[in-house]
């Protein structure tokens, strides 16, 4: 509906119910329109919300409108946004690049999807599969804990089976090695304690 309503400008109601036939279209109006997202005057729509025209001031997680046809939407599609996880646990930074639609495999991704109860990726439902709704503070914890012991070797040995290496592993973070243990994947600031996924 919104996409009708970018392209014809003062459309009635009427227009409106013959192109949506399927849809409750007067409760779905006085929806948008109590939230601000549509504008009714002298009995026509319109949209009540600016459309993006430049990525200067965008923010990540921003609610924002974009025409697909604009050069905007495709420098959309290529923006990258930093996210940083850390924990009151230790000083473990996890420094993760991104995209705007948060499509990318990140555990920052991963928290916020879940959170906002977005669908996941196919590889974000790998890794909710392994880890569920849980606590991110939790789950960091146990991670950066795991991190941290790169300080002291190049790898790690794991006896006993680790849903938090596991995910480490889906995430990208780490590799297990031939040997069976597992090395770094990612760069590692050892004096600042950060971890960088790009």
């Amino acid at each position: 509906m919104n996409r009708y309503l970018d392209q014809y400008e003062d459309v009635i109601l009427r227009e409106i119910k013959a192109q949506f036939p399927d849809i409750a279209v007067d409760k779905l109006m006085e929806e948008y329109i109590k939230a601000g997202l549509i504008l009714r005057e002298n009995k026509r729509y319109y949209l009540n919300f600016p459309t993006l025209e430049s990525l200067d001031s965008l923010e990540l997680d921003q609610e924002i409108f974009v025409r697909e046809a604009s050069p905007v939407y495709q420098a959309l599609l290529e923006q990258s946004f930093e996210t940083e996880l850390r924990n009151q646990i230790n000083a473990a930074i996890l420094v993760e690049k991104t995209d705007f639609a948060r499509i990318k495999m990140t555990l920052s991704n991963y928290f916020y999807k879940v959170k906002q109860q977005y669908p996941l990726t196919e590889k974000q439902q790998e890794l909710y599969d392994i880890l569920g709704d849980v606590n991110p503070e939790y789950v960091l914890k146990y991670m950066t804990a795991f991190l941290l012991k790169f300080l002291k070797k190049d790898q790690l040995m794991q006896k006993c089976r680790d849903i938090f290496v596991d995910s480490l592993v889906v995430l990208g973070y780490i590799v297990q090695n031939e040997d069976g243990k597992y090395e770094l994947a990612i760069d590692f600031d050892k004096e600042r304690l950060t971890f960088y996924l790009a």
